[in-house]
């Protein structure tokens, strides 16, 4: 038995505690004539998929201003109640939405990261509470329960990685989308911040991008997100007979995430307006071609 004041065990015949000394002043308790069972490890396998359910549908509803969680409450109640009213002023739209599916799809998406793991975590719980029942059902019990949590974990985690292994290609796909957007924008700024301000200042665009140091734009962005350098090529044409080139087209050219020149995935400027890659040869043959004074 365990002594009550020290914690150490003991014999129940032993008057006394070898360790701290204290006496036994009677008769231990007699064991209960009903030992209730252990349901703790059936409900902890219930909790992991309590918990992903409710979690996503919080967040499901009360996500992006809680447009989903107005729409449903403007769906349900009507508009005739002073709260849907104000609901539908603000937002005359609400009762027109209909994207439920499509919101709930992208959050499981983002929610796969953590409801997989806890999916198997809750179904290593219930079948750890299925054995522990039927190795030991006097002292555990909840068997229905284990057995609910186990096949509620098996259906979120099959539900949580379908839709992540069908929103990667889609992923990818934004991703790509993301970077070609930031490398576009660092095209803009190039050509707002230092082609620009050169050519208002030297009336023509500058041989190459080293030249844009004269206008202190030496800041200016000369490299897409992928760190590779811009392709800068000027177009010129003669004004008059003997006068100097004028450089008043341009082409820049971003290589793309395959770093190769001359691919479908590059992202072409002419003169300030990003150009479709089908389209680029066209708009660059529009443009008049470089020549050079007479002699």
């Amino acid at each position: 038995m365990i002594c009550p004041c020290c914690g150490h065990s003991r014999e129940i015949s032993s008057p006394e505690c070898a360790a701290c000394g204290a006496k036994q002043v009677g008769p231990p308790l007699a064991p209960p004539d009903v030992l209730m069972p252990k349901l703790g490890p059936s409900f902890a396998a219930l909790a992991c998929g309590a918990v992903i359910i409710i979690a996503f549908l919080i967040t499901w509803v009360f996500i992006g201003d809680a447009k989903v969680g107005r729409a449903l409450m403007v769906s349900v109640l009507g508009d005739s109640l002073e709260l849907t009213k104000e609901m539908v002023r603000v937002d005359s739209k609400l009762p027109y939405y209909r994207i439920f599916t499509f919101d709930a799809y992208r959050l499981a998406f983002y929610f796969s990261a953590g409801a997989i793991p806890i999916s198997l975590l809750g179904i290593w719980l219930g079948r750890r509470a299925v054995r522990l029942i039927k190795s030991d059902s006097a002292g555990f019990g909840g068997i229905r329960i284990a057995r609910v949590s186990y096949a509620l974990a098996a259906c979120l985690l099959i539900v949580f990685s379908a839709v992540a292994i069908a929103s990667i290609p889609r992923a990818i796909e934004r991703g790509r989308a993301r970077r070609a957007a930031a490398t576009r924008a660092l095209m803009y700024e190039l050509h707002v911040q230092a082609l620009q301000k050169y050519h208002k200042e030297y009336g023509a665009y500058p041989h190459e991008l080293a030249d844009l140091s004269r206008v202190n734009a030496s800041g200016a962005p000369q490299s897409d997100y992928w760190e590779h350098n811009f392709d800068y090529r000027p177009i010129g044409v003669i004004a008059s007979k003997g006068s100097a080139i004028s450089l008043s087209n341009y082409t820049l050219v971003s290589a793309g995430p395959d770093g190769e020149f001359g691919t479908k995935d590059d992202i072409t400027m002419v003169d300030g307006v990003i150009v479709d890659s089908q389209n680029e040869n066209n708009s660059i043959e529009g443009l008049p071609a470089r020549s050079f004074p007479r002699r």
